[in-house]
């Protein structure tokens, strides 16, 4: 009996942790600052798919000194993006306008293990 009564407990406990670990986002999670407001329709937009274990695209350009916004959407799996060098952390989907004086190239990359193919998760940002 003691057996039963103690494989109920963890089942219920097991249950539980994945139910917290899998549920969706709270308001205040929605509300974490990860978004910054869209810019107006005229300036470039970057948009930044994400689907298991790829980006929409290999590379993304803008031009040196210019406003842009990059518009992140997570497509399929639960996935984010950083980029090396800026200050760039969106996770799930959201935006940032932001602009960058010093042309080069830029690391976009998932900034949540998303699984076994995580690491190839990369793109680049070209900044002319």
């Amino acid at each position: 009996m003691k057996m039963k009564w103690g494989l109920l407990v963890s089942a219920v406990a097991v249950s539980a942790m994945l139910m917290t670990a899998c549920g969706g986002e709270t308001k205040d999670q929605a509300a974490s600052g990860n978004e910054a407001p869209a810019a107006a329709s005229s300036g470039t937009q970057v948009n930044i798919e994400a689907s298991n274990w790829k980006f929409n695209q290999d590379t993304f350009e803008v031009k040196a000194g210019e406003e842009f916004t990059i518009n992140f959407k997570s497509t399929e799996g639960f996935h984010g993006i950083g980029i090396e060098g800026l200050d760039v952390d969106l996770q799930k989907d959201g935006s940032k306008t932001l602009k960058v004086d010093q042309p080069g190239e830029y690391k976009i990359f998932c900034n949540i293990t998303c699984g076994p193919d995580h690491g190839k998760m990369v793109a680049t940002l070209v900044v002319k």
